[in-house]
């Protein structure tokens, strides 16, 4: 082989050693991009799964706590109720105030003498 040919192989073996190498610096895994950018949406991703079960927790209180239909049917039936025992008494109530304003009337008629 002569030094022609021997200049050509390494020009050669020199370039394939270059891109080889440039290529590895593109790579974001041999430069550690990509491992940061794995490692932050892990933390991202843990914290979020934290969130999400809180909120799921808080939730699960809330439907402990929610009134059901059955809940809401009974209390307007009871609301009913008390409104019929509110109106019965109202209404005897304004009948004893008019048979206690006659029996004045008739006292203070009698007290003046008319």
């Amino acid at each position: 082989m002569s030094l022609l040919e021997l200049s050509i192989v390494a020009f050669i073996i020199v370039g394939i050693g270059y891109v080889v190498w440039k290529g590895g610096a593109a790579n974001p895994e041999g430069t550690g991009a990509l491992g940061q950018k794995v490692t932050t949406l892990s933390v991202h991703m843990t914290k979020l799964s934290g969130r999400v079960g809180h909120v799921e927790s808080e939730l699960e209180e809330l439907k402990a706590d929610a009134a059901t239909s059955k809940d809401i049917a009974r209390l307007e039936e009871k609301v009913a109720t008390l409104r019929a025992e509110v109106g019965g008494h109202r209404e005897l109530a304004e009948r004893t105030w008019r048979s206690v304003n006659r029996i004045e009337t008739f006292l203070i008629e009698k007290g003046l003498g008319k």
